[in-house]
């Protein structure tokens, strides 16, 4: 698992890295880019702990990761199958009354989660990943939020949005 480990453990995964900015300019917090064929895994660490990473695709298409693709960036925190996934869409607008106005497709962000329990009492989480990747953007982002002996982070998509988009 990427998220919670440590800067070295994360060379040996993902290779040698170069600085990256920070996507939430916290005091202690280093960021770093991995390559990784199309992809930059941009690894964010507070405390030397990976707490954050966004997979932002470097070339192709400028639109959201395809169902394979996404796969792969989930596989890096666990399995593809042990996350959930839920889409969300923004209202469609809709005209006054008595005027015609054109349909629009709503803009889905795709919302994941990623949760693992203790083996031995169930209803204890051990970690809790969230994520999210935008539509229209060839990133996604996933954040460790709570980790034990560390500040909690608070992630917003728009400032995310705004460091990789």
């Amino acid at each position: 698992m990427l998220l919670g480990s440590t800067k070295t453990e994360t060379d040996e995964f993902l290779g040698k890295p170069v600085m990256a900015r920070n996507i939430f300019g916290l005091t202690e917090e280093r960021a770093y880019k991995y390559r990784q064929g199309d992809f930059d895994v941009v690894v964010g660490f507070l405390n030397d702990r990976a707490r954050y990473c966004a997979s932002v695709r470097r070339s192709g298409p400028l639109k959201e990761l395809s169902p394979p693709e996404l796969s792969m960036v989930l596989s890096l925190n666990a399995p593809a199958a042990l996350w959930s996934v839920e889409l969300s869409g923004a209202p469609v607008k809709t005209a006054p009354k008595g005027r015609s106005t054109k349909a629009t497709q709503p803009l889905r962000t795709t919302y994941l989660r990623y949760v693992k329990r203790d083996p031995k009492i169930q209803e204890k989480v051990v970690c809790e990943i969230v994520g999210w990747m935008p539509a229209r953007k060839a990133y996604a982002f996933f954040c460790l939020p709570a980790l034990e002996g560390q500040p909690p982070l608070l992630a917003s998509e728009w400032a995310v949005n705004q460091a990789l988009g």
